[in-house]
Formats: structure tokens, C-alpha cells, sequence
């Protein structure tokens, strides 16, 4: 097997039972073949590592297993298949997430035609009974002929385009010096935002694929469809993390992220007060309004690019700091 065109999937597990039996079932079903699948079992407590061992006895790919004896997180499990990795191109995925058949070979295809540093593609979400729930198609619009990933990393920034580990593939030599969060506190919730957005700005060029090659599981329990918790607030401090990276030396990127969080900010808080009845723990309840719908906001009318900001955006961030309950009942329709 030729080293260059290999492609290394890293699959971390924990108490996925067995969901990854289809995932398996999906790698075994590939055209393409020259891959290795490095599965970490990140020390899970059910039968997962028996299940994945029975289901990799009849396989025909490379495979490796890592057996991690102390739960740490799927940022740590990724990177430690990453550190393991061998191919020329590294792909992350999760273990109940069923790729289509032509999936590593559309996709290598397009590292060959196009040679760029990364490449991604459609997804559908779909259940655990694989019918679809959400299709991305309509937001992939108008990035077929875009190279630069300075360009994609503004959609994706602007919400234009949904990025996540399992719809991109990248060059291995890309990610030397980048790796997952490892902080469970901090990092929770938006590890693959932070990887995603830091590969973007250190690559130059990326490649597209208009075809749905995964189908993204959404699971009963999932951290997608999890009650409010305050690790949601990662999803502001990741941003504002990259406005203070950015804000002396990319005006234009820095205005971006400075964006996002405020939006971040408008639907956390939303969330929030619609669920502000349903929380039991109240510590959680008031420390939220003394940091959330106080501190936050009113740095936000602080801000000197508060002008840049949408009308309909302001008028959101002047309800919620003054009347917030009215903004939740009216925040559909401005």
C-alpha cells in the first residue's frame, strides 16, 4: 500500500454499543481501499471495544486498535489516533456516522485533481433509523468555485456553510502543529469548531465535493440535542477567543468573530430564558443572569463595532438586556 495515497480514519469510541457496527459496516463497503482505521476506545464502560472487535474479525482494511484505560474526552482520543496516523491524509469520524460508498474516492480523487490542503463535502443528519431529519444542501451554495480558504473560513464564520470533523478531510502535514482542545471544561461543545477554524487558517487552499457522502448521526442524548447546560457558553468564548487573537492584526477577520459572538450570545441567552423554568439547578439560573443577560450585554453596547452590526441585531441585544422576556416572545419575527 502506497503511503501518499492512504488515508488514515481516526474513529474514538465510547459506550457506542452498537452504532458502530453500520459505521464499520460503511468503511468495509468503500471502493476505495488503500485506508487504515485507527478505532481509540476511549476506556469505555460498556461492551463497545468486544462489539468493534467482533465487527473488525471479517474486514478486509487496515485496522489498529488503542485502548485507553482513563476516559479523557474525544479531543484526546483524536489526538491520540492522530499521533498514530501513518497515511499521507487524516479523516475524523465519528462511530455511528455511515459514509457512502464512493466516499474516500470522490474525495481522492479531488486531492489529485486539485491538490489543495483540505477537502470537504455535503452531509445529511439523519436518525438512528437512518431516515433524514436535516439536509445542508441549500447552505452549500455558491462554494463550488471557491479555492481560497480564507474565503470558506468567512462563510463559515458568517454561518453561510456548516463544517464539522466528519464532512472534511485533510493533508496530514497540515495538522503538525495543531491538534484538539483537550480542556473538557472549556472546550466542551465546540472542540471541532476550534480545530476546524485554526486548519483554515493555516491552510491556503481547499477543494469541494456537491454530493452527500456522510450521513451524520443524531443521537438520543447526543450533545446536539442536550438540555441547556453552562458548557454552552464555550460556544461565546471560542470566539471571543479569536476576536482578541485577530483584533490587531486582520481587521477583517477580527469584525467577523466579534459577529458570531454576539450572535452566539443572543442564542444562548434565548435558550436560556426558554428554558429558565424548566432549570432545577437556580445557582445555574441567576449566575447566567448576572453574567448572561447583565455583564454580557452590556459590554456588548460597549463595543465599538456595535454600528457594524445588523439593525434587527441591535434592536435584539437593546431588548434582551432591558426586556428580555419580551425578546424571547417577539425574536422570531425581527
Amino acid at each position: 500500500m502506497e503511503r501518499d495515497r492512504v488515508v488514515s480514519i481516526i474513529i474514538p469510541f465510547y459506550n457506542v454499543g452498537n452504532y458502530v457496527k453500520e459505521t464499520i459496516k460503511s468503511l468495509e463497503s468503500q471502493i476505495y481501499r488503500e485506508f487504515e482505521v485507527i478505532f481509540v476506545n476511549d476506556a469505555s464502560t460498556d461492551k463497545s471495544l468486544e462489539i468493534v472487535k467482533n465487527s473488525l474479525k471479517k474486514v478486509t482494511f487496515d485496522y489498529k486498535i488503542i485502548d485507553i484505560q482513563k476516559n479523557l474526552g474525544p479531543s484526546a482520543a483524536r489526538n491520540t489516533g492522530l499521533s498514530k496516523a501513518e497515511g499521507e491524509y487524516v479523516y475524523f469520524l465519528d462511530s455511528d456516522d455511515i459514509l457512502s460508498k464512493d466516499m474516500i474516492k470522490k474525495v481522492m480523487d479531488r486531492f489529485v485533481y486539485d491538490n489543495p490542503d483540505l477537502v470537504f463535502f455535503r452531509f445529511k443528519r439523519i436518525d438512528e433509523e437512518g431516515k433524514v431529519v436535516q439536509n445542508y444542501n441549500e447552505i452549500f451554495d455558491d462554494v463550488e468555485k471557491i479555492k481560497k480558504s480564507r474565503d470558506i473560513l468567512k462563510k463559515y464564520i458568517n454561518l453561510e456553510l456548516f463544517l464539522f470533523t466528519g464532512n472534511v478531510v485533510y493533508r496530514r502535514e497540515l495538522l503538525k502543529d495543531i491538534c484538539f482542545n483537550e480542556d473538557n471544561v472549556n472546550s466542551y461543545y465546540v472542540e471541532d469548531q476550534d480545530f476546524i477554524i485554526r486548519v483554515l487558517l493555516k491552510s491556503s487552499t481547499v477543494g469541494y465535493i456537491d454530493r452527500d457522502l456522510i450521513g451524520y448521526v443524531q443521537r438520543k442524548g447526543s450533545i446536539m440535542r442536550s438540555q441547556f447546560n453552562l458548557r454552552r457558553l464555550n460556544k461565546v468564548k471560542i470566539f471571543n477567543t479569536f476576536y482578541e487573537e485577530y483584533r490587531q492584526r486582520d481587521s477583517e477577520l477580527s469584525r467577523l468573530f466579534l459577529k458570531r459572538r454576539s450572535k452566539e450570545i443572543l442564542w444562548v441567552t434565548r435558550f436560556y430564558i426558554k428554558n429558565e423554568s424548566n432549570l432545577k439547578d437556580r445557582s445555574m439560573a441567576n449566575f447566567l443572569k448576572e453574567n448572561i443577560l447583565k455583564g454580557e450585554i452590556d459590554a456588548y453596547l460597549q463595543w465599538k463595532f456595535l454600528r457594524e452590526l445588523k439593525a434587527r441585531h441591535k434592536i435584539q441585544i437593546f431588548l434582551l438586556k432591558y426586556y428580555p422576556y419580551l425578546y424571547v416572545k417577539i425574536s422570531k419575527i425581527i
